[in-house]
C-alpha cells in the first residue's frame, strides 16, 4: 500500500506517517522501482498502536519503549502496567494542578466582581502589590500557583 491509503485507513497525516517513520516509530518501508514507499499490515498495526497510545498521553520516547516491548515475544504485561501506572499518576497530578488554578482564578474573579460593584473600579489584580497587602498575605490571591507551592505574581 502507498503511504496515502495507509495514512486514510489509520486517519493520520501523510506527514504524520514520515515523521514517525523519522523518529524511528515505523521502520523504514521498502520502496517500488518508482521510489514510492510500500507499507505492509504489520506497518499498519504500528501506526494504528502508536496512535493509541499517543491518545493515552504517551510521548514519543515512552511510544518507542513500548514498541519495543510490544516486539518482545513474550509481551510482558508487568512494564506495561507500571508505564499505566505513572501516565495515570502523571495525570492526576495535573488534574489537581488544574483545580488550584480553577479555584485560584474563581477567586480572582469574584474580587473583580466586588470591586466592579463599587464607585472608584480599580481592578484588584492590576494593583501593585507595594501599594496593597501582598497577594501571599491577601487570602483572596494565597492560593498556591500549581506545581510551585507558591504564590501567583
Amino acid at each position: 500500500m502507498q503511504i496515502g491509503i495507509v495514512a486514510k485507513k489509520i486517519g493520520v497525516s501523510v506527514d504524520a506517517i514520515r515523521f514517525y517513520e523519522r523518529n524511528g516509530l515505523l521502520p523504514k518501508p521498502p520502496r517500488t522501482e518508482g521510489g514510492f514507499r510500500r507499507y505492509g499490515q504489520n506497518d499498519i498495526e504500528i501506526l494504528a498502536f502508536v496512535r493509541r497510545v499517543q491518545g493515552l498521553g504517551f510521548k514519543l520516547r515512552e511510544i518507542r519503549g513500548l514498541l519495543t516491548l510490544r516486539r518482545n515475544r513474550l509481551q510482558p504485561c508487568a512494564p506495561v502496567q507500571r508505564r499505566l501506572q505513572e501516565k495515570l499518576a502523571d495525570v492526576q497530578r495535573k488534574l489537581s494542578d488544574l483545580h488550584k488554578l480553577e479555584h485560584e482564578l474563581h477567586l480572582a474573579l469574584r474580587s473583580c466582581n466586588r470591586e466592579l460593584h463599587k464607585r472608584g473600579v480599580h481592578c484588584p489584580i492590576l494593583r501593585k502589590s507595594d501599594k496593597r497587602k501582598s497577594e501571599s498575605d491577601n487570602p483572596e490571591f494565597g492560593v498556591p500557583h500549581p506545581g510551585t507551592g507558591l504564590a501567583r505574581s
